[in-house]
């Protein structure tokens, strides 16, 4: 279990990487929607179920896909991530 919540964790720092170097779109809406999927693949990683655990980390790298344009302020966003992310953030880059 230990390669895929290491495997969960290079999905997430990527996420973050990818939206940092952006500029100017709703960075809240955006925080929202990567807190949930960071959350559940933090969940899967920790209920052992590998089935899942590969659902969230795709659910994740499609996200972050979907997101590579989007264009914000990057400290708006990590700003965002934590105020969104609550107990979750400290883990998120």
């Amino acid at each position: 279990m230990k390669k895929t919540t290491l495997g969960l964790g290079s999905i997430v720092l990527a996420a973050a990487f990818s939206l940092t170097a952006c500029g100017g779109a709703d960075e809240g809406k955006l925080a929202k929607e990567y807190c949930e999927l960071a959350k559940d693949a933090s969940d899967a990683a920790a209920s052992g179920d590998a089935d899942k655990a590969e659902k969230a980390a795709k659910a994740l790298t499609d996200w972050a896909e979907k997101n590579k344009d989007a264009r914000g302020d990057g400290e708006e966003f990590a700003k965002a991530i934590k105020e969104e992310c609550g107990d979750l953030s400290p883990s998120l880059p």
